[in-house]
């Protein structure tokens, strides 16, 4: 206890001694540190909006399917997972490149293009100055800071428009695939069905109509006609039944195959139609809670944290310096 009140006692009579010093430091780290904050940082304004991510842009699986397992209420606000694919699209490269060149920040940021790393540098500065954050309530606020009250709301808005037009190109290029893979295919059902129905015109041109109906109704007649006696109708009738069966067997198949195909081109169609109306059609991808607007008041630079930081951090390397000087003042004594 005694050795600890001696120090505190040595510093305290150590800060005595030079009290005048102090205080004439302090009084020109506060005019440095002020001036400094007023007119050597630029001030930095402030804008942000806030949105919430959506269950589903797609008017087809939302509107248009009945009893579709997968159906999602397009006025539903989207969970954890939606905020992080929007998140994640936020932090693209494509928004942060669209923002760079929509924006002209180069110019706006003074970035020669001929300066060293200018690619580097602007990424950086993008970085420092625009934040995405997903809030505790899962909405999601894109906040920027920049040197222009209205810049930095221009761009926080700029944001909600570009959000949907890059989540709707990335989704078009994937339907638009689709849409060739379905085609393709419906072209080939097409093609397949209409060389059956040539083979079918080729078996009624042979007299198959219906093969279970006429089977049924040639039986009865070349029975009748033998009941009759009618040797030249049942001969008749007979031949008819030679040749319904030689193209029965053949009709029968193509029949089935024409069915089968008519129910798979009845379902890429409705693919199809689906598919067309969300490449060309969607929703928002957000619900927007707050818009930005040009802020009427810096967010930083903080003076009077700058100047009581500055205070700390001269006070605090004043004590180490003369503690360290009595100290080795103090050494030299002994020695000699």
């Amino acid at each position: 206890m005694k050795e600890q009140d001696f120090n505190f006692l040595w510093l305290f009579n150590l800060l005595n001694k030079n009290i005048k010093t102090l205080f004439i430091i302090l009084i020109v780290t506060c005019f440095l540190s002020a001036y400094v904050s007023l007119y050597v940082i630029k001030p930095k304004f402030k804008s942000s909006v806030v949105i919430y991510p959506t269950t589903t842009n797609s008017i087809s699986q939302a509107l248009l399917v009945e009893h579709n397992p997968y159906r999602k209420d397009v006025l539903e606000f989207g969970e954890e997972e939606a905020a992080e694919h929007l998140l994640q699209i936020l932090n693209s490269d494509a928004i942060r490149d669209s923002i760079i060149h929509r924006f002209d920040l180069f110019t706006h940021y003074d970035i020669g293009l001929d300066a060293d790393y200018p690619m580097t540098t602007i990424f950086k500065m993008y970085q420092d100055l625009i934040k995405f954050k997903k809030t505790k309530f899962n909405s999601i606020e894109i906040v920027v800071l920049d040197h222009s009250s209205e810049m930095a709301a221009d761009i926080a808005n700029e944001f909600l428009i570009l959000l949907d037009v890059v989540i709707n190109n990335i989704r078009k290029n994937r339907a638009l695939q689709a849409l060739e893979v379905l085609n393709k295919r419906k072209d080939l059902l097409y093609a397949k069905r209409n060389l059956i129905q040539d083979s079918l015109e080729y078996c009624r041109l042979n007299g198959v109509i219906g093969t279970t109906p006429q089977v049924e109704r040639l039986t009865e007649q070349y029975a009748i006609a033998l009941s009759l006696n009618n040797l030249s109708g049942a001969s008749r009738i007979k031949k008819e039944l030679d040749q319904l069966a030689k193209y029965a067997g053949l009709h029968d198949m193509l029949l089935r195959k024409s069915r089968n195909i008519e129910d798979e081109l009845a379902l890429v169609e409705f693919e199809t139609e689906r598919v067309e109306v969300d490449t060309y059609y969607s929703l928002e991808n957000k619900f927007i809670i707050n818009r930005a607007y040009p802020a009427d008041k810096k967010a930083s630079p903080v003076r009077w944290l700058i100047v009581f930081c500055s205070l700390i951090s001269v006070l605090t390397l004043f004590i180490i310096s003369i503690a360290f000087l009595d100290l080795v003042t103090i050494s030299k004594d002994v020695q000699s």
